[in-house]
């Protein structure tokens, strides 16, 4: 969905195109300005992103699941919008792990030469309610600043050493006279011809209206068209609305699945792949050109294969529009990261160059593939509400699912299950002990134990599990064992 954030104070104040204000009995209308591909304003920080795929671009794109992360405890964010803007509201969204992390003392300061910078708000030992949650602010300001500048330290040490801060997502909100656009679907999933009502809730008086779906035109100047869909598939919905003092167009994407319950997947489309090889020159790097000359097309297969173990049809499938390879020189195996849009899967050339040198070809690539299907399960698994991946619960659920989805491939010849004390381990340890029980407890286990994630809260590993099986976690698990040792 495109980004727009919105509020309305009862002020009779009104702003221009310039954000130079105007007196008008209106609400004011605010929006938020953190765009950073913005052409009238640019952000920076105290340090420069040190992070790959964690630097200031996830502060601003919307998504609680990435986020932005410094190595320093403390470090500012600043503004340049060219000109005096007066920001009345401004949001903090904290990430989804390592609370420590979070930022629990800031300034924001106003400045119109960088130089003498006005205190705008302090805040001290602030705690968000929870992981992902957004914390709004309210200023008492009515002074216009063309520079703004958030200095934030975070808590403390983290469980792993550290003293990182991190925040998901940062708004600065301020009036705007333009159309601000927002709509509502009747009904998300549909059947093919069935009708659906689009209603507009966009503000600050728009005198005419352009729908298009996939940017064919639905209708013209009605604030609320009915439509319907024949074919089959995920529809994207735009409105383009305007008044005296210009346009504002929103479009969110898959807003309308049309789905035809006798073939569930018809309409399914995979996201489009792009091949980021950062490393060109490793022995890595040639290896895996040579073992998947059409990588691209491997990545589209296994989506295909992977979302029929999790989902029952396509409009339950988390919808990427990319998925985003990278290939760099890493100590880390392989990871997956992004947002709810853009999934991002890398993988490290120096473990190709260094750890399987002397393997064959058909091992690698055995090796590679099954590594494939962990991080691309990942991208499209459901993660339990709430919940942080540190906590050992979520971690084994997000990690086993990932594993036994592999498993269920047939990628997991190189791996063995082994007695263990506890099925908190993650990976194999806990992705064999799911395996078993879809073999000998519960039909359809892949995915009704993803379903969990989303059915039950507070959700915990145990609770998932005794849902699913009706018997004790305990008791399975020494089932489990038992059959290891019965086996060797």
């Amino acid at each position: 969905m495109m980004k727009k954030r919105l509020s309305i104070l009862p002020i009779f104040l009104l702003t221009g195109c310039s954000f130079t204000p105007t007196i008008n009995n209106n609400d004011l209308v605010l929006i938020d300005i953190t765009d950073p591909l913005s052409t009238t304003s640019k952000v920076s920080s105290q340090y420069p992103d040190e992070i790959a795929g964690e630097g200031l671009t996830q502060l601003f794109d919307d998504s609680k699941s990435s986020k932005y992360l410094s190595k320093q405890s403390s470090t500012w964010v600043q503004f340049d919008y060219g000109e005096p803007i007066s920001v009345k509201k401004y949001r903090l969204t904290s990430a989804q792990d390592a609370p420590m992390r979070d930022p629990s003392n800031w300034t924001l300061r106003g400045s119109n030469n960088q130089t003498d910078w006005q205190t705008l708000q302090t805040i001290s030992d602030f705690k968000f309610a929870q992981r992902g949650f957004t914390a709004e602010f309210e200023l008492d300001n009515e002074s216009s600043y063309q520079f703004y500048r958030l200095e934030m330290t975070q808590r403390g040490k983290t469980q792993w050493g550290d003293n990182y801060l991190q925040l998901a997502d940062l708004q600065l909100l301020a009036p705007t006279t333009l159309p601000v656009v927002d709509f509502l679907v009747s009904k998300q999933i549909v059947k093919p011809n069935e009708n659906v009502q689009l209603q507009s809730n966009t503000l600050n008086k728009p005198t005419s209206y352009v729908w298009r779906a996939n940017k064919t035109i639905l209708a013209k100047n009605t604030p609320s068209p009915t439509v319907s869909f024949a074919e089959p598939g995920s529809y994207n919905l735009s409105l383009k609305a305007i008044n005296n003092y210009g346009s504002d167009t929103l479009t969110k994407y898959n807003a309308i699945k049309v789905l035809d319950k006798s073939k569930p997947w018809q309409g399914f489309k995979t996201p489009t792949v792009k091949l980021n090889f950062i490393d060109k020159k490793s022995p890595g790097y040639h290896r895996l050109i040579a073992l998947f000359p059409d990588l691209s097309q491997t990545i589209d297969d296994v989506t295909h294969q992977l979302v029929k173990e999790l989902y029952k049809n396509f409009a339950e499938v988390p919808e990427f529009r990319q998925v985003e390879f990278k290939l760099e020189w890493m100590d880390t195996l392989a990871y997956r990261s992004g947002d709810e849009t853009n999934m991002v899967i890398a993988f490290s050339s120096k473990y190709i160059t260094e750890e399987l040198k002397d393997q064959p070809d058909e091992v690698v690539k055995y090796e590679l593939l099954g590594v494939l299907w962990h991080e691309l399960t990942h991208g499209y698994q459901l993660f339990p509400a709430n919940t942080s991946y540190a906590s050992d619960d979520t971690h084994a659920f997000i990690e086993g699912m990932a594993d036994l989805i592999r498993i269920e491939a047939g990628y997991h010849k190189t791996r063995s299950p082994k007695t263990s004390q506890t099925w908190l381990g993650g990976y194999t340890n806990t992705g064999f002990f799911l395996k078993w029980l879809s073999d000998n407890k519960v039909d359809d286990f892949a995915y009704r134990f993803n379903q969990t994630a989303k059915n039950i809260e507070p959700w915990s590993f145990q609770t998932a599990i005794e849902s699913l099986t009706d018997e004790p976690l305990s008791s399975l698990w020494e089932q489990y064992q038992q059959s290891l040792i019965t086996a060797q």
